[in-house]
């Protein structure tokens, strides 16, 4: 059910017929007149057959009369006859946001999601400001339905027999067995009827035992509600009298009470209002209950919707009382209980939400007077309708037609996460969900079974469901492609493609027989990467199955070698020193990798460097520098790839000018000794004084001074 019972709207009776006479000019606005009168008080039911006389016999008022003609029959879930007359106003009258998003409602509720996402679309262009962020989820929603059917062998759902013709829905446990809220006529008598749709106003009921509850046979098909219904004007025309009814109102209502009798026993009688009593829930103990019902006083003259409390007192339902937080000029409707039983939530359609009817909590240990009223945030809340609260293992589920859905109210999850905010909710999609109302979820104590409502046969009917994962077992083998020989030790990563995004699943390797397999959902597009060392990498798509399966066998992944490089041509090594020919700067005489291949000479050049001695500001060589500088020719003449650069140095006594001249007559004198005695003039890089440029100890004292006063000898062996 859309609004009727949802809300539990009671409007007061009044007379549907006005008792005067009147002309045949004034017989048309008398019967638009009566229909908005009725229309006003939201009894569709009655306001109906007075708008199609209006249209019919006058056309007074004529856009007015067609739109809410086609509301009525919205309200009244005359699916078919709303869309018609909602498309002949915007063909007469030119579209409007309310009448277009009507239009794509009731599309998307006949099944035509082609047509109800085009007609969101359009609203999205045409007023991308006007409640963007709901048009864009309903659009989104319309555009991919296949989405919300992919889990539906999740779900078992059964009808319940207890069911009647009118409308049965809002179940809650209490005790053993289940209440729930119904306008089933109870008695053979004349009822007083709900004027919103013409049937008797709603109470709760008691299935003692829920062993009790039976499942139907079968599931009939939809039986959309009809309504029969015409005006009959009296023609005397005669002056009015206050005895005369000119207007009479013909009424008949396919599933209208017709002397069943109901003996399902109503429960707590005590509780029981003037008019609607709705949906309610229980604490654990059983011994409190929060209930919908209609307020005693009107405002404005509606009894708006409360939210009440009572306890259970010596088999006797007492101490009834309003809610602190019920403000009387708006609807609190639906309660649930959190698991802790301190938080109540509810809905209303106060006017500091974010539109429509949202969904609220407040505190239950507060002080009375100190109770708020907290919404929920637009992490659930919509420009839509929200409603229908239920926490279980502290996840909220609800029903909203703001959000992407399969039409009509769908039922979703959200839960609250580390930080304190409701994520983002999630569609339980079908089979619990269908393009009707389908609302009022609630779960045993495994959370695998339970019950909802649901309008999809015409009325608002109870449903039984249980709830097992259909999982599908996918298994394939990994072979060597050229041999088609199996292969061990395959890692198989496996991904998920939601909405274009990858998300990670497992990490498998095949086992001895180069076997794999994992658990799958239906409806869900799978990658596998397959890699092992040695061969090629593969990546294989598996496409949703059409007709999902327990064991699916998917076709072999096949893994190509990888093509081995040729070893590199072995390299010539003449000295047998582990370097190379190529890369070795002495190919004929062994030396360390470090040193290219050959022999590590510095380390004696550089003692040999220190035996070379000269006289206080003189640059002749002294007779015992002789020996050791002798040593260095040998070593040079043995390995003659090699080339020599000489370096004097003195120590900080003197100017540097005449330092610096000095050093080079040094280093020049040791060049001219090692020439004399058979190195040629190529085997010199350079020959170089640096004076006291370059200290390697203190000038302050004797010693330092002579070990600065010194010739450094470098070696570099060249190819």
């Amino acid at each position: 059910m859309k609004k009727g019972f949802l809300y539990l709207l009671l409007l007061l009776c009044s007379g549907s017929v006005a008792h005067a006479q009147q002309t045949r000019a004034q017989i048309p606005a008398a019967y638009f007149k009566n229909a908005e009168k009725e229309f006003d008080n939201q009894r569709y039911m009655y306001a109906i057959p007075f708008y199609r006389a209006s249209m019919k016999s006058g056309r007074t008022n004529d856009s007015i009369a067609l739109i809410h003609l086609a509301e009525c029959y919205w309200q009244m879930k005359n699916y078919d006859s709303s869309l018609v007359y909602y498309i002949e106003y915007e063909r007469k009258y030119s579209p409007r946001y309310s009448t277009h998003r009507r239009i794509a409602e009731l599309h998307a509720v006949l099944g035509r999601y082609g047509q109800a996402a085009a007609t969101y679309k359009s609203l999205l262009t045409e007023l991308p400001l006007h409640n963007g962020k709901m048009l864009n989820e309903r659009w989104k929603g319309f555009s991919a339905i296949t989405g919300f059917l992919r889990d539906s062998l999740d779900y078992t759902i059964g009808l319940l027999k207890l069911n009647s013709k009118q409308q049965d829905f809002s179940p809650q446990y209490f005790q053993r067995g289940m209440v729930f809220v119904s306008n089933r006529y109870s008695k053979r008598e004349g009822e007083r009827q709900f004027g919103w749709d013409g049937m008797p106003y709603a109470n709760v009921y008691w299935v003692r035992d829920t062993a009790e509850l039976y499942l139907a046979d079968s599931i009939p098909g939809r039986a959309a509600y009809t309504l029969n219904a015409g005006i009959k004007a009296n023609d005397d025309f005669t002056a009015r009298t206050s005895n005369d009814n000119d207007i009479i109102n013909i009424m008949r209502v396919k599933g209208e009470y017709k002397g069943d009798i109901y003996k399902l026993a109503k429960f707590g009688d005590d509780l029981t209002t003037k008019y609607n009593y709705g949906p309610l829930c229980f604490n654990k103990a059983g011994n409190k209950v929060y209930f919908t019902r209609n307020s005693k006083k009107p405002y404005g003259g509606r009894y708006n919707l409360e939210i009440c409390e009572a306890s259970y007192e010596q088999g006797t339902w007492t101490n009834i009382k309003v809610m602190p937080f019920v403000q009387p000029a708006y609807d609190f409707y639906h309660p649930a209980l959190s698991d802790d039983e301190k938080k109540l939530f509810f809905c209303s359609n106060k006017p500091d939400g974010f539109g429509g009817s949202d969904i609220w909590y407040a505190d239950l240990d507060a002080d009375a007077d100190k109770t708020l009223s907290i919404n929920l945030g637009d992490g659930v809340n919509t420009a839509g309708d929200e409603l229908f609260p239920t926490i279980a293992d502290n996840n909220l589920y609800f029903s909203t037609d703001g959000l992407a859905g399969l039409g009509g109210l769908d039922v979703y999850r959200s839960s609250i996460d580390k930080r304190g905010r409701w994520t983002r909710p999630v569609n339980l999609g079908y089979p619990i969900n269908t393009s009707f109302d389908d609302f009022g979820i609630i779960f045993n104590g495994t959370r695998n079974k339970g019950y909802f409502t649901s309008n999809r046969l015409g009325t608002d009917d109870i449903y039984a469901f249980s709830y097992a994962p259909f999982i599908m077992n996918l298994h394939s083998t990994v072979f060597n492609k050229p041999v088609m020989r199996r292969l061990d030790k395959a890692m198989v990563i496996i991904t998920t493609i939601e909405d274009s995004v990858r998300i990670p699943v497992d990490t498998i390797l095949t086992d001895l027989t180069g076997n794999f397999h994992f658990p799958a959902k239906p409806g869900r597009d799978y990658q596998l990467d397959v890699t092992r060392d040695g061969f090629t990498s593969e990546s294989v798509t598996i496409a949703a199955p059409v007709k999902p399966e327990r064991d699916v066998e998917l076709n072999p992944v096949l893994l190509t070698p990888l093509v081995q490089p040729l070893p590199p041509a072995e390299e010539k090594d003449r000295d047998g020193d582990g370097v190379p020919d190529s890369k070795d700067r002495c190919p004929d005489i062994k030396g360390p990798k470090e040193n290219n291949g050959c022999p590590d000479i510095q380390k004696r050049l550089n003692e040999l460097a220190k035996m070379v001695f000269f006289d206080t500001d003189k640059s002749d060589i002294l007779q015992k520098s002789l020996k050791p500088l002798n040593e260095v020719v040998a070593i040079l003449l043995q390995y003659p790839n090699t080339t020599l650069a000489i370096e004097g140095h003195t120590d900080s006594r003197a100017s540097a000018e005449h330092n610096k001249a000095l050093s080079q007559r040094r280093a020049a004198s040791v060049k001219a000794y090692l020439m004399s005695k058979g190195l040629t003039k190529s085997r010199f890089t350079s020959v170089v004084g640096y004076g006291l440029e370059r200290p390697i100890a203190d000038n302050q004292t004797e010693a330092g001074r002579a070990m600065n006063r010194r010739v450094e000898l470098k070696a570099v062996f060249v190819q």
